[in-house]
């Protein structure tokens, strides 16, 4: 006798052996036994769940022939009284029960041909005519139209059985003629019952540990598993360990998701690679690989989150104290991320022809996500920083947040100046020659001591304006046109952050009034002499001494006159600082504020 598959060979044969379906098996043996049948069923679910086995299931109990009604008990094959309506729809060779693989039989001929033009024809054994159509979803559209009346209302004794793994697909005209019954995933620990019965029986050496890799490996498929159990035997000797389940079916074990987990938890992207290579070499699919990082991340934030409840965590591939420790590695928000980039990995690697190149980079990827803040604990520092700066209280009791409300010391060397404005350089601003001036660089203004330590005076201070006999008063007139002020946003914007980087505060200076009174009623030799005819005044005498430091008073010359050369069409640069140079208004601006050009170009 030719060998058997294990899935085929371990095939449920009665209800109660279908596993991880209670519920629908429950419901319809209450249906046989009460006779409340219908119609038509729609089985729906996952590959290798029991629909396709719960359709014989339900074929043999309607009519095996044991029983003169439906009988929830139908025949196994290997019972040698078995009735022969019942061995002949498990070998699928019944007259009156049909198998269509809709896959291969889409057209409405094949409908027409198969299903409308017997179903009026009573069965010719069998209390009932059977018609399971597998992969129903896969009928077209106009083959599903000649199914309506039929589904609606068939003859008696006609049950029509359909299977689908993409119920989406089945239009809503067929599925409301239906009872649909949704077959659910098989529970880890339930295919490893299953597995362990079927070892048992057929004198598998094999240890726990690698039972449960293959119950893993099924993805809640009884099949699959099933299938690579079947795999694995062929390929190992007399005792089937763990690591012989991972050489046989390319699957990475739990310690190489360990490991990479961990390498991720310390950032060592060195390790990461280590772990790629090691696969490589073996040959393991490196998707399966991401699929199964994807399966830990998931087992370690539901075991985060349900607190250890080992309940929702029983189909892991680690066990609740690997999970307990691993999962205290990082926060349920970083499991989120590394779940939702391991997705998009997976995704590219479905197509990728270097799927090492991919899986490198996304793992790297995780370890450079730890660099990352979350936005909850920015706001929270913006948050300490406001109100420390608007109550002047403490610091925030954090270390993370007092490091980032701390404020900066503002110097000329450790804070970056901004960038020196453009002279000149406005939207608003034209000119009549042919050249523009980029920027100019102007020397820092020198801040007298006196103003960097003592405190700003109040306003019923006096001041002593001594100083000011010593500058010449009036100073030499300006013309409207070098005076001529233009509104220019970006330029008062650079001059403030510049004075904010010296450490100007911008506020205004108290008693500035009192100041300039005092300042203009002092005249010098050109007709402006003070007011009481003193040096100092009573307010001078009565001011506080303060170390000022002296005051140069600025040279003015007369300012000769400067031919301003031609330009040719394409002008060099040292043309163009010539013209610059020789240009009135540019000359007092560089006198007045003592800068030097530092770059001109043509507009």
């Amino acid at each position: 006798m030719s060998y058997q598959v294990i899935a085929r060979k371990w095939r449920p044969q009665t209800f109660e052996e279908v596993t991880g379906q209670e519920t629908i098996t429950q419901t319809l043996r209450n249906a046989l036994e009460f006779d409340r049948l219908h119609h038509a069923y729609l089985f729906s679910g996952a590959r290798g769940v029991g629909k396709t086995t719960t359709a014989r299931l339900l074929a043999k109990a309607l009519n095996c022939h044991k029983a003169d009604k439906p009988n929830i008990l139908p025949c196994r094959t290997d019972d040698p009284t078995a009735c022969p309506s019942c061995i002949e729809i498990t070998e699928s060779r019944s007259m009156d029960v049909l198998e269509i693989d809709a896959a291969s039989h889409t057209g409405v001929d094949d409908i027409r041909e198969t299903i409308l033009e017997g179903i009026n024809v009573r069965a010719a054994r069998d209390r009932y005519k059977v018609f399971i159509v597998d992969e129903v979803h896969m009928l077209s559209k106009s083959s599903f139209n000649a199914l309506l009346k039929t589904l609606e209302e068939p003859p008696p004794n006609v049950v029509f059985i359909m299977a689908t793994t993409e119920p989406h697909k089945v239009p809503e005209t067929i599925l409301s003629r239906c009872q649909e019954f949704e077959f659910r995933t098989i529970p880890l620990q339930k295919i490893f019952d299953r597995l362990r019965l079927i070892a048992k029986a057929e004198k598998v050496n094999i240890s726990d540990d690698a039972v449960k890799e293959i119950a893993r490996s099924g993805e809640g498929s009884m099949r699959d598993a099933q299938s690579n159990f079947d795999q694995v035997i062929s390929f190992s000797g007399e005792k089937i360990e763990a690591a012989d389940v991972s050489r046989a079916l390319g699957l990475a074990g739990s310690e190489m998701l360990v490991r990479t987990m961990r390498a991720v938890a310390e950032k060592q992207p060195r390790a990461v690679l280590d772990v790629v290579a090691d696969l490589t070499s073996r040959g393991h699919d490196l998707r399966n690989f991401c699929r199964d990082l994807l399966s830990l991340c998931r087992d370690m934030l539901v075991f985060k989150v349900s607190d250890g409840d080992e309940k929702l965590s029983e189909s892991a591939a680690l066990s609740p104290e690997e999970l307990r420790e691993l999962s205290g590695l990082f926060s349920g928000s970083d499991i989120v991320r590394y779940f939702n980039s391991l997705a998009d990995t997976e995704l590219k690697l479905r197509e990728a022809l270097q799927s090492r190149y991919f899986l490198e980079i996304g793992l790297v990827k995780l370890i450079e996500m730890r660099t990352v803040t979350a936005v909850e604990d920015l706001m929270e520092r913006l948050a300490g920083l406001e109100a420390r700066r608007s109550d002047g209280g403490p610091p925030p009791a954090d270390k993370t947040d007092a490091a980032a409300a701390t404020p900066e010391k503002k110097t000329l060397n450790a804070a970056p100046a901004p960038e020196e404005p453009a002279f000149f350089e406005s939207p608003n601003r034209t000119f009549d020659e042919p050249i523009e001036l980029v920027s100019v660089d102007f020397p820092e203004p020198e801040t007298p001591s006196a103003f960097k330590t003592e405190p700003p005076p109040k306003p019923d201070i006096a001041y002593d304006l001594a100083f000011l006999d010593s500058i010449d008063l009036p100073l030499p007139d300006i013309s409207s046109e070098e005076l001529e002020h233009v509104d220019d946003d970006w330029l008062d914007n650079a001059y403030e952050q510049r004075l904010s980087a010296t450490g100007d505060d911008l506020k205004a200076i108290p008693a500035a009034a009192q100041l300039a009174t005092d300042a203009l009623k002092r005249r010098s030799t050109h007709g402006l002499q003070p007011a009481n005819g003193t040096t100092g005044g009573q307010a001078s005498a009565a001011a506080p001494a303060i170390d000022l430091a002296p005051f140069v008073s600025p040279v003015f010359d007369e300012m000769p006159e400067i031919e301003a050369p031609a330009l040719s069409s394409d002008p060099t640069p040292e043309e163009l600082l010539a013209y610059a140079n020789a240009n009135r208004v540019i000359r007092s601006a560089l006198r007045i504020f003592g800068g030097t050009i530092k770059t001109v170009r043509k507009r």
